[in-house]
């Protein structure tokens, strides 16, 4: 699922970093005015909002760092609070460039907490019940470490639970695409993402965790709203029922002409049923109308396969519907049955 299509639409342009837009997702903004009103503090809420925004800069440049090495491609990524996502589901991923960005944030909390002095205090800040707490300090310096820590230890285990958009999602879509159909992989993911994400939800009320919960139920809704778009009905589909044969090839205008005059001519079948034509006249009807029904569809797929190549080609095969990865299908094996 593309973010522009997402719950992370609304974001601020920034500008580019080695040819790749960036924006900043509102959802920074609303987490740090959820820790302003959990700390309480200016002091801590400043610092707070500094090092999470820095943070997944350092994470989001490693990722583009990487891709931009491995000559990839990537037109947009959008920074949430969990380091940054794709503006535009690309056509080939790195599991390395995936991962850069968490195993950056990974360094940055061993550092901090390297300059830590007890072993409580980094098992107080580990632990989602008094993390809140044990950030509260009178030293400046130890204030900074203990934040850098919580806020780096938060992005890159947040981006180790294998959902999208988080990182070792996208390293679980690259594993299941090189072994199974893009349809399967995607219904994997989603499948996947909706148990993990309700279940994460049932966690955070059963163990009063806010984070967790307020987390999980994003993903979950991120996962419904990917459901809705996955099974949508296809173009096609929805211009079934509005299809005029009157409007498409000649041959199908006199073909419809055909079944209208044999509805005309009922009357005629029924007064010859002793001669037993009308079976036959039944049997032929019934082929000319089945043919029409087959031309008819093949018109609408020749015209609607015209735009999923289009999209196809723009945008890449991740971007297709089901509908018209099936559409794809059936034209292929169509076309497969006619060469032998």
């Amino acid at each position: 699922m593309n973010a522009t299509d997402s719950l992370f639409s609304l974001a601020v342009p920034l500008g580019r970093f080695l040819g790749t837009r960036i924006r900043l997702s509102v959802l920074v903004l609303i987490v740090v005015l959820a820790v302003v009103w959990r700390v309480q503090t200016l002091t801590t809420s400043l610092l707070f909002a500094a090092i999470l925004f820095l943070s997944i800069c350092v994470h989001e440049m490693t990722h583009l760092w990487l891709t931009h090495h491995m000559k990839l491609r990537c037109p947009e990524r959008i920074l949430w609070p969990f380091g940054g996502l794709f503006g535009e589901t690309p056509r080939k991923t790195s599991s390395l460039v995936i991962l850069a960005g968490p195993g950056v944030n990974l360094v940055l909390a061993v550092a901090a907490v390297s300059q830590l002095d007890t072993r409580t205090e980094i098992l107080t800040l580990l632990n989602p019940a008094t993390c809140w707490q044990g950030l509260a300090s009178d030293s400046m310096m130890i204030l900074l470490l203990r934040i850098v820590f919580l806020v780096n230890t938060v992005i890159a285990c947040a981006n180790l639970i294998p959902i999208r958009p988080l990182a070792a999602g996208y390293v679980l879509q690259n594993f299941l695409s090189r072994r199974f159909s893009i349809i399967e992989s995607r219904d994997t993911l989603l499948r996947t993402g909706l148990v993990l994400s309700i279940f994460g939800l049932l966690a955070g009320f059963v163990f009063d965790l806010s984070g967790l919960a307020a987390l999980s139920a994003f993903l979950l809704l991120l996962h419904v709203q990917e459901a809705v778009q996955y099974f949508q009905p296809s173009e096609s589909d929805r211009a079934g029922n509005d299809f005029d044969p009157s409007e498409g090839d000649p041959d199908l205008v006199r073909a419809a002409a055909d079944v209208d005059e044999s509805d005309d001519n009922n009357d005629d079948i029924t007064s010859n049923v002793i001669t037993g034509n009308v079976i036959e006249r039944w049997k032929n009807r019934r082929e000319s109308e089945q043919d029409l029904r087959e031309r008819e569809l093949e018109l609408r797929e020749h015209d609607e396969l015209d735009r999923v190549l289009a999209k196809l080609h723009t945008r890449g095969r991740d971007a297709l519907s089901i509908a018209e990865l099936h559409l794809l299908n059936r034209v292929s094996a169509r076309l497969r049955q006619k060469n032998d």
